[in-house]
């Protein structure tokens, strides 16, 4: 008999973490292949019907990865965010990839899809962000994220 499992379920709501918080001063790096999500206004890229829904799931699943079972932080938190891309989408700014990047690592919830946090409980958290875009034929970014940071 077949039991259903959290990762049978679209979207997939996350992991429970199984350890505590990183300490003040801890970090995580995350390397994702492609363009980061961004923050679109007229249709959350959090939906599976999204055209750039897998970005979405790509960072969500590199963060579940680097936090290795930890649980999200409830402190300030800083980031720094390298896109190595060759151009942007049509119509974004390097804010929209901001927003996208930390709706993505915070938890959300909505009429049909509930996310639990990865990284930080809510994007409100990030006290500082560092954003630099690297012209760059190929196409990857780079999330390093700072707990309990005061800078």
């Amino acid at each position: 008999m077949y039991t259903m499992t959290m990762f049978d379920l679209i979207p997939n709501p996350g992991v429970l973490p199984t350890e505590a918080a990183p300490h003040e001063g801890q970090e995580v790096f995350l390397r994702v292949d492609g363009s980061p999500p961004y923050k679109d206004l007229h249709a959350s890229i959090r939906n599976p019907v999204h055209r750039h829904y897998a970005r979405f799931v790509a960072l969500r699943l590199a963060a579940e990865k680097a936090m290795n079972g930890r649980a999200w932080s409830c402190g300030a938190i800083s980031l720094s965010i390298t896109a190595n891309v060759p151009k942007f989408d049509k119509n974004k700014k390097l804010y929209d990839y901001l927003g996208g990047i930390m709706d993505t690592l915070d938890g959300s919830h909505g009429e049909h899809f509930t996310y639990l946090p990865i990284c930080f409980q809510d994007d409100c958290q990030v006290i500082s962000a560092r954003c630099e875009v690297v012209d760059s034929q190929e196409t990857y970014y780079e999330v390093r994220i700072r707990f309990g940071s005061n800078e």
